[in-house]
């Protein structure tokens, strides 16, 4: 039995919640790597306490990258892999080196709003 027929999924049916979830992919791979972005270039007054925030955020991410690719193949089909895809597809941008903490927190909660509004 193929994964699409376990779900109770169509073929159509599969292939949309797959598009819509490879679009959330992107998103998550953008704002991970933007996340690194923030962790390696962060100074400051408040550089320990907002880089150790920023290697716990990519790491949540990384799961959920992989989360997210494990549910596009249950649904029988290939999750998006390439960086050049994501920044076609993805609704979040790369971010440019960020050493301020608080335009760095900004993205971070842009970036949030956006995942939820996807999600929802």
């Amino acid at each position: 039995m193929s994964p699409k027929h376990q779900l109770n999924l169509d073929e159509q049916q599969a292939q949309a919640i797959a598009q819509k979830l490879n679009e959330l992919l992107a998103d998550y791979s953008i704002f991970y790597q933007n996340a690194r972005n923030y962790h390696w270039n962060i100074t400051g007054r408040r550089f320990f306490e907002l880089h150790e925030k920023f290697e716990a955020l990519y790491e949540d991410l990384k799961q959920k990258i992989d989360e997210v690719a494990e549910r596009i193949l249950t649904l029988g089909e290939t999750p998006e892999h390439r960086y050049s895809a994501y920044i076609k597809t993805a609704t979040i941008q790369e971010a440019g080196i960020v050493a301020d903490g608080e335009q760095a927190v900004n993205e971070i909660m842009d970036s949030l709003r956006t995942l939820i509004g996807k999600q929802k």
